[in-house]
């Protein structure tokens, strides 16, 4: 059934593409929008018509201006390239629209806004996100999203995977913000266009590549907190991008350093709380594109990091814990585009994560532990956008996907797998008469070499019922197939006491996603959005105690019977006196594992965001960046051994039941990060100082964040 999918769906393509050359009317000027959503912004703020024949293309847009020096930004115009308002994203459809026409809700974090904030990576870049949560864990930072753990969000590189999950989540500080042009962010089940582990949404990263003749940029700084909690190395970052670009080909390489020490929340133990770190990434990409019609792209990005802390123990032993890994990810990509929206692309990738651990202990040998973990994955894609009639843009592809992973953690030492999938998807114009309604129906059909067949529909909706309020809607279904370290982990903690076991025996888990928002835009200044969400999920896969024996307490995952999350955002975004930008969000979330009847652990039910801009005259810049976020519950019972959960509850699984099924808050606290940059040379150079947690709020067992930090620096551009 599977291969009858597959070619059915080959040929559909395959007959498109003929058709479209025979047929096709309207010639190809070789002005195409830039490839992953690189089409210029154009330069004017435009009003939504709702016209979906209205086309974005470079004789209506602002081209990157000829030799080395900057852009001019007009005095009402300052955060044009803040909110990326009227530009171009790829992840909702899979394909290249307009922002604002898109029928998905999509979040665009743009450059500009990345540089303002004077995140290092993409964790402090998403810290202050509305409906986002990001926290720590051992291995760097991980994401939480309507209420969902990291590992049912899906990351993007370029709108292709990446391998590398620790514990089952991707750690945020692995992207480092040197080579990211924008993040384009989608909420809410995805799996109709990219299937497995996309119940979350999807956080796709879009890579820089070169706009103008010659570009070239350099940036350090250095920073550090009390000595207390730092110590005195500090932390250092330099980084560094060239660019060039002709009318055959653009390019552009990238590389960075990165080193700081460990912080420590409890100075009284020999424990660390963060890390110590070093690493070193480098990377680049290169577009060909010889005659506006066909392009080929290719791009290599390589990390090396080496990541240091101490664990202490309540029977008092004390071990040196390091990691060192290594990140390889190679992507390529042939375009052919023909007639003004239609594109035949075929993509693929290969990412190669190596860690190795060890844990040594001090004195002695008796629980030392040395792991070496490879995970590969490689993917391709075969994809056509073609647009029948006006009203009607269809996209189709099949896929292939396979990962192998290679641990001492699994019962068997290796692991493997594949899965196939065949998608198409219609943008349908339904109505253009007073308003326009867009209706987006979807399907796609995987085929797991484990666990077979799983079909995911998604249907979703667009309104512009008039120029100024949107309306849009989506339901979808998702699932997951739980992981190798799901199905076959094994892994022992003697110093602690405690055993945890995979099952084979595993289903996938499925979830049925409603999305609904509605943004009211009053003024061309002022903007207004509203949306509420709700995930259902069906088998949720999580940690239960299992056994007890005189050593060790055995924890095992089980499918349970069901669980929830639901929400409304508020947002308001306002830009005053010309030289002022004001977003405030609100986000209520609520939880609930129907098995148990109690909440999730670790969601907040209320979190609030302020992000305020100052563009001032004579290049003076500001930021401030605030997030609120109530208590959360911890239970030791449900204890999933991630990332996300402190260690320190595992300790307490050993007591009696009546102790175990006491609920923990975590405090309430507020995150304050402040920014001020003064620009100098039309622009060229600049130097910034900041300070991170400027509250200096944080919580050893369930908010172990880095303390107040200080950090400054120096970027030019030539």
């Amino acid at each position: 059934m599977s291969s009858q999918l597959f070619r059915s769906t080959f040929y559909l393509c395959f007959f498109f593409l003929i058709w479209s050359n025979l047929h096709s009317q309207s010639k190809p000027n070789g002005k195409q929008s830039k490839p992953n959503g690189k089409t210029e912004i154009p330069t004017q703020t435009q009003t939504t018509t709702g016209d979906p024949n209205v086309e974005t293309n470079q004789a209506e847009s602002t081209n990157p201006p000829e030799g080395n020096k900057p852009e001019e930004v007009s005095e009402d115009d300052r955060f044009k390239d803040l909110d990326h308002k009227n530009g171009i994203v790829v992840t909702g459809s899979r394909g290249e629209r307009r922002l604002k026409d898109s029928a998905v809700a999509t979040e665009v974090i743009s450059r500009k806004r990345i540089e303002q904030t004077g995140a290092r990576n993409l964790g402090e870049v998403l810290d202050t996100q509305l409906g986002i949560n990001v926290t720590p864990f051992f291995g760097g930072s991980q994401v939480q999203m309507l209420g969902l753990d990291s590992k049912y969000v899906l990351f993007l590189v370029d709108g292709q995977r990446v391998a590398g999950r620790l514990n089952n989540t991707i750690d945020l500080t692995r992207f480092k913000v040197q080579n990211i042009e924008r993040i384009e962010i989608v909420k809410g089940s995805s799996s109709s266009l990219y299937g497995a582990d996309a119940i979350g949404g999807v956080i796709n990263i879009i890579t820089k590549q070169a706009e103008k003749p010659e570009h070239y940029q350099f940036r350090t700084s250095y920073g550090n907190g009390r000595q207390m909690n730092f110590g005195s190395q500090g932390e250092k970052n330099m980084i560094a991008d060239v660019g060039f670009k002709n009318d055959f080909v653009a390019t552009n390489f990238f590389g960075g350093f990165n080193q700081s020490a460990a912080y420590d929340l409890d100075p009284k133990t020999p424990a660390t709380t963060g890390n110590s770190f070093q690493d070193n990434n480098l990377g680049g990409n290169m577009t060909f594109n010889p005659d506006g019609q066909f392009k080929v792209k290719t791009g290599i990005n390589y990390l090396n990091r080496n990541q240091a802390g101490v664990d202490s123990r309540a029977t008092g032993g004390v071990f040196d814990r390091t990691n060192m890994t290594n990140d390889f990810l190679a992507l390529g990509a042939l375009e052919y585009t023909y007639g003004k929206r239609n594109m035949v692309s075929l993509r693929g990738n290969f990412s190669r994560w190596e860690n190795h651990y060890k844990l040594d202990q001090r004195n002695s040998n008796e629980l030392d532990v040395k792991e070496i973990t490879n995970e590969f994955s490689s993917q391709g894609v075969a994809q056509i956008d073609h647009e029948v009639h006006k009203d009607h843009m269809i996209t189709a592809g099949v896929e292939s996907f396979s990962e192998e992973l290679q641990t001492d953690r699994l019962a068997r030492r290796n692991a493997y797998r594949t899965r196939r999938a065949a998608f198409i998807q219609d943008e349908w114009v339904i109505w253009r008469q007073g308003f326009v309604w867009r209706l987006v129906p979807g399907v796609r059909h995987d085929v797991d070499s484990q666990f077979g067949g799983q079909t995911t529909p998604k249907i979703a909706t667009k309104i512009d019922i008039t120029s100024d309020l949107v309306f849009r809607a989506s339901y979808g279904k998702g699932f997951r197939p739980p992981s190798f370290r799901e199905l076959y982990l094994r892994f022992e903690n003697p110093g602690v006491g405690y055993t945890v076991e995979g099952n084979d025996k595993l289903r996938p888990e499925k979830s049925t996603t409603v999305n609904a928002d509605l943004e009211y835009t009053p003024f061309k200044f002022w903007t207004l959005s509203l949306s509420v969400f709700r995930n259902d999920i069906t088998d949720l896969i999580q940690y239960s105690f299992g056994t007890r024996t005189s050593e060790f307490a055995t924890f095992q995952l089980k499918n349970v019977q069901r669980a929830y999350t639901r929400g409304v955002e508020a947002g308001s975004r306002v830009r005053f006196l010309k030289y002022f930008a004001l977003e405030l969000g609100y986000n209520q979330t609520d939880t609930r594992d129907l098995t148990t009847d109690r909440p999730l652990e670790g969601r907040a039910l209320h979190q609030g965001t302020m992000n305020f801009f100052v563009n001032a005259p004579g290049g003076w810049e500001f930021a401030l960046r605030a997030k609120r976020l109530d208590k959360r519950p911890f239970y030791s019972t449900t204890n999933d051994f991630t990332a996300g959960t402190s260690t320190a509850l595992i300790d307490q699984q050993t007591r009696t039941p009546e102790e175990n099924n006491k609920v923990v808050y975590g405090k309430p606290f507020t995150l304050l990060n402040v920014r001020l940059e003064k620009k100098f040379f039309e622009g060229r150079m600049s130097l910034f100082f900041g300070v991170d947690n400027l509250l200096d709020q944080y919580e050893l067992t369930y908010n172990p964040i880095r303390p107040r930090f200080y950090y400054g620096g120096l970027q030019a551009t030539f």
